[in-house]
């Protein structure tokens, strides 16, 4: 039996982001975090599997190569739509991703379609253009071999060109592009569901929009502050508990700091024993899940829209586990997130 999806993204936001899209009662959706963990995530069963090739910045003979890693045991006959995850700004390593993408899929249609109309950006007459995008992007030049550039303005532009599709497609896109399959695969909308108690909070970003979150935090809620990375062991209350790195001025470099921080959370979490653990800043959250041990993650709902949720299995029980981008949400996100469990 085919699996309903296969999502390859080059970062881990970014597979996660665009996976919760199928995420809904009576299907499981697994991330693999790295091209290695796919085997892993494959034993987990999923109706959808996305794959994170970390591949962004890295160099382009680098980003193939980690993409033919997570293909290699996958055959494209497997499943039912394939789509490869890029940057919705067309960063990254797209022409040599997705040229190994080409390959593996021999015979498939490559459309490539970037637009996420929710957030007011728009594919017009080949171009990338709306909110956030200083200058109209090319999306062909983005790409060494043939590839379709509808155009595209709304979610429901997205539904025709996806129904439209008869005949077999490598699909190429961001989060509109994901949303738009799921619901071609029978999800109105991602699942959705709320934080269980008690929740850590673990922000690796120094971005002025997470501070200005934990600002508005009530009094309620217990903040630590970890300057580079570290926090001496407190005694703090069973309330919602805040971990959040600052510059201690060590002159650390950002991956030393993330290091140093996700040793701090991991120590708090198996004192604290949390049934929900949200993660401001991608590189913080790679090293936290890299002291846990967490290898995939399986996404069963959206706690809001950027913010989906995933659950593992932890020594002291099941664990909720958010992601959130350092510049994403309103300055009252993560006061309303904690009000929503009291």
């Amino acid at each position: 039996m085919k699996m309903e999806a296969l999502i390859v993204a080059d970062d881990l936001t970014g597979a996660l982001d665009s996976a919760v899209g199928f995420a809904a009662l009576g299907g499981r959706v697994v991330v693999a975090r790295s091209p290695g963990a796919v085997p892993e995530a494959l034993a987990l069963a999923p109706d959808v599997l996305a794959v994170n090739t970390a591949s962004r910045e890295v160099a382009p003979d680098i980003a193939a190569a980690r993409v033919m890693f997570a293909l290699a045991g996958l055959h494209p006959g497997s499943f039912k739509t394939v789509m490869k995850k890029v940057d919705s700004r067309l960063k990254g390593n797209i022409a040599a991703e997705t040229g190994v993408m080409v390959k593996w899929f021999d015979g498939a249609r490559l459309v490539a379609c970037p637009a996420i109309p929710e957030m007011g950006r728009c594919v017009e007459t080949g171009m990338l253009v709306g909110e956030g995008v200083s200058a109209p992007l090319s999306v062909v030049a983005c790409f060494e071999t043939s590839v379709e550039v509808p155009d595209c303005e709304s979610d429901a532009d997205l539904d025709r060109i996806v129904c439209a599709s008869k005949s077999t497609t490598l699909w190429v896109g961001a989060r509109g592009l994901s949303f738009a399959l799921a619901r071609r695969s029978g999800v109105s909308a991602p699942a959705a569901a709320g934080l269980r108690a008690p929740l850590m909070i673990a922000n690796g970003s120094r971005d002025p929009v997470t501070l200005a979150q934990i600002a508005a935090l009530t009094s309620d809620v217990t903040v630590l502050d970890a300057p580079d990375g570290e926090v001496r062991d407190a005694d703090v209350s069973d309330g919602p508990l805040v971990l959040s790195i600052s510059d201690g001025g060590g002159g650390l470099s950002g991956h030393e700091a993330a290091r140093r921080f996700a040793e701090t959370v991991a120590h708090y979490a198996e004192r604290r024993r949390p049934a929900a653990l949200l993660v401001c800043g991608g590189e913080s959250a790679q090293a936290i899940l890299d002291r846990l041990g967490i290898n995939s993650l399986q996404v069963t709902a959206e706690l809001r829209p950027g913010l989906p949720l995933c659950e593992v299995r932890m020594p002291w029980g099941n664990m909720q586990i958010v992601t959130k981008s350092g510049g994403f949400g309103a300055p009252e996100l993560l006061a309303e997130l904690v009000k929503d469990m009291l």
